[in-house]
């Protein structure tokens, strides 16, 4: 096979479809520096997988698509087409395919194609397509300075790579490879298996243990609910037997309720009769007494004025005469003041009247007056407008009077029907109002009552809360807690497991533990007969390390009779500590120790154990140092020279010599069971004691609560009848509230009040419209009057209007000396007033001082009045006496009525009572056979026919509360119950036996895959040590023909032939052995071509592309390079990258990379021989 054509498109510089045709032999690509040469190189790397932009002298994949020059757009894909020829079927899998094409394409978006014969593929597929033919990543297929560089540049290891690619065994070091990880991946499974086994294992016995309790459980359960079931139907039984009862009795409350307000009515109509009849006595008795008072108070004023009579008859009648004469002359002054005061307001009246007169014709004359402002004409044209205005005016005002005096007439008929029912609607709306006022009082009382026991339930249900959340949080405590005691117990269980069936010991010493009894001899296993504190575990364990399941045995006899039950059984192996033959070991420098900061003690002092286990324990134990922390353990080694053996609490370990070991992985805690076993006992006291605790709170909580509940349920029910009470009252006031708005609005009726203030609005009304008619009629005839006046005196316009102007200021100053005049009026007549009263006082005072002077007939008459006032007072007092033997009569009738209307009064309130009680005891019952209705429903899914049918008949409903009472606490001692335990059983038994058996599988695949590896190892040694010795003596031929003499040879680094390096030793002519780099660049240059023509010798590669790599070489040695490509026969095809004219002159073809434009790459193609 060899490389036949290439096609680039759009590749770095190389921007159109380029295409180049390679030939067998050596192909030399020339060019100036810049031209593109190494971009052929480049694109076919690319082309064959190249996964790297740095190698490809880039900084990301899509910096190799032509990105444009000045003249040039940028591309927006490259495209480079390999074709070999495959005639020799050298390309696996595409034997009979003559050409093998491989394309690769990327776009600018960053999107790939690859393709193999024009099908689309994997990059890896193209990989894996050249893997061990030579073209690989590795391969010498396609060399370049730099790579020349690194053959003699690279570390022994790195440059083992190129033996084994020459060596093919890069396909088996892949399969190792995957092998491993397949290795890996199955021990990775393993170790999970493992854990999950040994999980499984402890949720095993929990499981087992909690499947029982579910099992019970679902026992008990059934028991319970099929007797819940017949209790439940028993209740609702009982309880609709009860309804029914209450039901009847309600019915007999309600009939005795209606025959008692019957009769009450009877007493209640009678009783307003005998009120109505003592109210009217009452009355007539306060009319009588109000006319006894009065002539009791006239009869004391006659008799007085009688007393003054005598008394004063004997006054002196001197000073009477002369109080007479000033009496005459003030009345002749008062006679004269008061012809003065009427002349006054005379002329007051006259002169008000005259000044309104003027006013009005003042007015008149400006209306006037404005009319002349206008043409005659046009004032009278609106003297005419104005004039049917007036006349629309009276027409509307005529047909209001004529509708008012109607409705008039109308309401004064209703006010005569409705007066005759106003007394007796009075009468009615006080006597309900006194009713609704007791009624509101009485309910005002029994809201305040509910507003108290409403302030109590409120307190009794905030406390019966407050301890239902305690008790809530109580029992997630106490779950919790039984949780945590459960899982203690489940892990107890599980190492009381593990260590009676030895599961956590290696196979040969389970196998001793297994026949300890048989065999004899046997004290036990390490691990199991040491104590120690909890936190030293880790650094026990890591101190013990294997030493942990070594075997105590009383001597060498029994240590020896155990092996050989092993040996004979072939069950593993174990390490026995006969305590007959052990040795103790001592720890040295403790005391210099024990100074030491961090320092704790030695493993042996912190274990327990019986004295006669002090030699094997010692053995063990004794020369280990337990330290707190890294840092302290470090500090302790060095000061002891790493002399001892130091474990920290976390595991670290510091071993004789300074080595350390530490780190962390997932540990089980199954290696001290037996202290783990006493750990976890005492853990299980503490919380069975915390658990008693916590179930003893829980308890008291619970019938505290119980209590409350009892409280808040009979506050509820006495809530609840005073409700109803309530609801009564209300209901009560209701009727009362619509009887007595009924009646008030009755009486506002027969009030009339609107009605009567409507007739007189009525009434103002006609006479306001009919002032305002009259006012109409006159303005009318003055609209008439004018407007004659405008015809007739229409040429002498002017004239008039100057009249009338003169006659508007004439008046204008006749009402300006009216009202100066009017005002003198009024201040005389108030003089003349203020006069008057001062004589008449004096006049009163004069007559004051004589009224007692009174001539006998006064006397006379005044003692004949006192004596008929005296008889008909007498008169009175008998008929008031009579009135009030009437009034006792009636009121006692009364009493008496009201007695037995109070009777009926209380059997009513008792009966009331009563229905109020059976009401709620059947609302309770309702909701009671609902609520267990609905249970059967939710909880059985049956209806109360069905459930019947199902039931079982009870003898006792008690007893069977009791034997129900008696299951559920039965359930409830179980404890938290888990279902599910029993299909998790059933799965973790199941998943385990399943998981058991994969990791049997797995054991067997591992063991299989390490054999793969065993079986590639042994394949890559044979075939990498018979290539590299073939490539050592080619090399060493190489080496002397390229060199012209010297010596030269290769070098494994170990003898580990899977991982050894390969070094080179070279001794040019003329120079001592050396190594590489203590020779020049040209030496190293050409010591690598000879190693590269050394390894193709051995392994023939399709073709060989070498990019300028003899550029660090002399003339002499370029054409010693050219000429030994000319060595290898046809078969071996040489692509040659260079400027040097000696490798030009080994070419056979030759093509030239040029740039004629610049950044833009041509090929243009020479073939030698032709040209020759």
């Amino acid at each position: 096979m060899y490389l036949k054509k290439m096609e680039i498109v759009g590749f770095k510089s190389f921007a159109d479809r380029t295409k180049i045709e390679f030939d067998q032999g050596v192909t030399a690509v020339v060019g100036p520096n810049g031209s593109g040469k190494s971009n052929i190189v480049e694109a076919l790397r690319w082309a064959l997988g190249e996964q790297s932009a740095k190698s490809l002298r880039g900084g990301k994949m899509p910096d190799v698509i032509f990105s444009g020059t000045a003249k040039r757009k940028a591309l927006n894909y490259t495209e480079v087409i390999v074709t070999f020829d495959n005639t020799d079927q050298y390309l696996t899998g595409y034997e009979e395919d003559a050409e093998v094409t491989i394309t690769r394409r990327l776009y600018g978006n960053g999107d790939s194609e690859f393709l193999i014969n024009g099908r689309k593929c994997r990059l890896k597929d193209i990989h894996e397509l050249f893997t061990d033919t030579g073209l690989g990543r590795d391969s010498l297929s396609i060399i370049s300075q730099g790579r020349i560089e690194s053959v003699f540049n690279s570390k022994a290891e790195e440059r083992r790579a190129i033996f084994e690619e020459a060596a093919g065994v890069l396909k088996y070091k892949t399969r190792r490879t995957e092998t491993e990880s397949k290795l890996q991946t199955t021990q990775d499974n393993l170790d999970r298996l493992e854990d999950i086994i040994f999980e499984l294992n402890g949720q095993l016995t929990p499981l087992r243990a909690q499947r029982d309790v579910a099992l019970r459980f679902q026992d008990l359960e059934a028991q319970r609910s099929e007797l819940a079931l017949s209790v439940l139907v028993a209740q609702l039984l009982d309880e609709k037997k009860k309804y029914e009862q209450a039901k009847e009795d309600l019915n007999t409350a309600e009939t005795e309720l209606s025959a008692l307000k019957s009769q009450q009515e009877g007493y209640e109509a009678q009783l307003t009769h005998l009120k109505k009849a003592r109210l009217k006595v009452e009355q007539e008795q306060e009319k009588v007494q109000g006319d006894s008072l009065s002539l009791t108070e006239l009869k004391s004023d006659l008799q007085h004025k009688i007393e003054v009579f005598d008394l004063q008859k004997s006054s002196s009648q001197k000073s009477a005469a002369e109080r007479q004469a000033r009496i005459e002359e003030l009345d002749a002054k008062l006679l004269e003041v008061s012809q003065k005061k009427e002349a006054s307001e005379k002329k007051k009246a006259e002169l008000k009247d005259k000044e309104y007169e003027a006013q009005e014709q003042l007015e008149q004359l400006e209306k006037e007056l404005a009319r002349f402002a206008e043409s005659p004409e046009s004032l009278a044209e609106r003297l005419r407008e104005d004039y049917l205005q007036l006349v629309q005016q009276e027409a509307e005002f005529s047909n209001q009077l004529t509708k008012n005096k109607a409705e008039y007439e109308n309401i004064s008929r209703r006010l005569v029907e409705s007066d005759e029912n106003a007394k007796e609607n009075t009468e009615k709306f006080q006597t309900i109002s006194a009713d609704l006022t007791k009624t509101e009082a009485s309910l005002e009382t029994l809201a305040q009552t509910v507003q108290e026991l409403e302030k109590e339930l409120q307190e009794k249900t905030a406390a019966e809360a407050k301890y239902v959340e305690a008790e809530r949080q109580g029992q997630n405590v106490m779950y919790d807690q039984m949780q945590q005691l459960s899982k203690y117990k489940a892990n107890l269980a599980s190492m009381e497991n593990i260590r009676d069936s030895h599961s956590n010991l290696y196979q040969g010493v389970r196998a001793v533990m297994t026949q300890s009894v048989a065999l004899g001899g046997i004290v036990g296993v390490v691990a199991d007969l040491l104590t120690f504190d909890k936190k030293y575990t880790t650094a026990i364990d890591i101190a013990l390390g294997g030493g942990s399941q070594n075997i105590v045995v009383e001597d060498e006899n029994s240590a020896k009779k155990a092996i050989a039950y092993l040996r004979e059984k072939r069950l593993g192996r174990a390490t026995f500590l006969p305590l007959t033959t052990i040795k103790p070991r001592e720890f040295r420098n403790y005391e210099r120790l024990v100074t030491m900061e961090g320092f704790i003690d030695t493993a042996l002092n912190l274990v327990s154990f019986e004295p006669r286990l002090q030699r094997a324990m010692s053995s063990l134990l004794a020369t280990t140092a337990i330290v707190d922390t890294a840092e302290h353990a470090s500090q302790i080694a060095r000061a002891m020279n790493y002399t001892i053996r130091i474990v920290t609490l976390d595991g670290t370990q510091i071993n004789p010599g300074g080595s350390y070991s530490g780190g962390a992985a997932k540990r089980n805690n199954t290696t001290f069971t037996s202290t783990e076993i006493e750990h976890l006992t005492e853990v299980i006291a503490l919380a069975e004691s915390k658990l008693k605790a916590v179930e003893d709170k829980l308890q008291k909580q619970q019938l505290t609560r119980q209590t409350l509940s009892e409280q808040v349920e009979a506050l509820r029910s006495n809530i609840q009848e005073k409700r109803l009470a309530e609801q009564s009252l209300q209901l009560q006031i209701k009727q009362l509230s619509e009887q007595k708005a009924n009646l008030q609005a009755l009486v506002a009726d027969t009030e009339n009040t609107e009605a009567h203030q409507a007739l007189q609005e009525l009434s103002e009304n006609n006479e306001k419209l009919g002032q305002q008619l009259s006012k109409i009629a006159e303005d009318k005839q003055s609209l008439d009057d004018q407007l004659e006046e405008v015809k007739s005196n229409s040429q002498s316009f002017n004239a008039l209007k100057e009249q009338k102007n003169s006659a508007y200021h004439e008046t204008k100053l006749l009402l300006s000396s009216l009202k100066n005049e009017l005002r003198f009026a009024q201040t005389e007549q108030e003089r003349l007033t203020q006069e008057y009263e001062t004589l008449g006082t004096e006049k009163a005072k004069l007559q004051a001082s004589g009224e007692a002077r009174i001539d006998e007939a006064s006397r006379n008459l005044y003692a004949q009045q006192l004596k008929e006032t005296e008889a008909k007072l007498q008169e009175a007092n008998v008929k008031l006496v009579s009135l009030r033997f009437e009034r006792d009569d009636l009121q006692a009738q009364t009493e008496e009525f009201e007695e037995q209307n109070r009777d009926l009064l209380e059997q009513n309130q008792v009966l009331n009572n009563q229905k109020a009680r059976l009401e709620v005891r059947i609302e309770q019952s309702e909701k009671l056979l609902k609520n267990r209705q609905n249970t059967l429903f939710t909880e059985y899914e049956m209806s109360f026919d069905e459930a019947k049918m199902k039931a079982k008949t009870l003898e006792d409903l008690s007893e069977s509360e009791q034997q129900l009472s008696l299951l559920e606490r039965q359930i409830r001692a179980l404890g938290p119950i888990n279902l599910d335990a029993i299909t998790q059983y059933e799965e973790v038994h199941q998943r385990h036996t399943f998981l058991s058996g994969q990791r049997d599988d797995l054991l067997e695949a591992k063991n299989m895959l390490l054999e793969t590896i065993q079986e590639m190892n042994e394949e890559v040694e044979i075939r990498f040590k018979t290539t590299f010795e073939q490539i050592r003596e080619s090399f060493q031929l190489t080496f002397s023909q390229m060199f012209a003499g010297g010596e030269a040879n290769l070098e494994l680094t170990s003898t580990n032939l899977l991982e050894a390096g390969v070094e080179i030793k070279v001794q040019p002519p003329g120079k001592k052995l050396a190594s590489l780099n203590l020779m020049s660049g040209g030496e190293k240059a050409l010591t690598a071509l000879a190693l590269i023509f050394a390894i193709l010798r051995v392994r023939t590669v399709p073709f060989v592309v070498l990019d300028e790599v003899e550029a660090a070489l002399d003339e002499a040695n370029v054409k010693r390079f050219g000429d030994y490509m000319n060595h290898f026969d046809n078969s071996n095809q040489f692509i040659v990258v260079t400027h040097r004219r000696g490798t030009m002159a080994a070419a056979g073809t030759m093509y030239g990379v040029t740039m004629a434009d610049a950044g833009v790459s041509k090929v243009i193609s020479v073939r030698l021989e032709d040209e020759v």
